[in-house]
């Protein structure tokens, strides 16, 4: 086996595992996205639901403000969102049946 065959080969390998692993980090960040675009969408229907009362602070553009925030930060506005409304108030909502 000549020289130039050997380095022909060696690169396709390289190339071959290079595809590999950018396959299925692609396939990984997909599902993260995915996850993100849900979890989202979840605050965003809650920032909805939610009637104006039931904000931390009821003030008269609390909801809009909100929902402004989930339109235009997308995902951090979602986490901003979930620990300073959406874990605020679920603290007193467990008690026994």
């Amino acid at each position: 086996m000549n020289k130039k065959r050997l380095e022909c080969i060696i690169i396709g390998v390289i190339s071959l595992i290079i595809i590999t692993v950018t396959f299925y980090i692609g396939q990984l960040l997909w599902g993260i996205i995915a996850i993100a675009i849900v979890f989202w969408l979840l605050m965003l229907i809650d920032c909805l639901q939610r009637r104006t009362e039931n904000f931390p602070r009821t003030g008269e553009y609390e909801k809009l403000i909100w929902l402004l925030a989930l339109i235009f930060l997308n995902f951090i506005g979602a986490v901003f969102y979930c620990y300073l409304v959406w874990m605020h108030d679920n603290r007193g909502k467990y008690t026994k049946i």
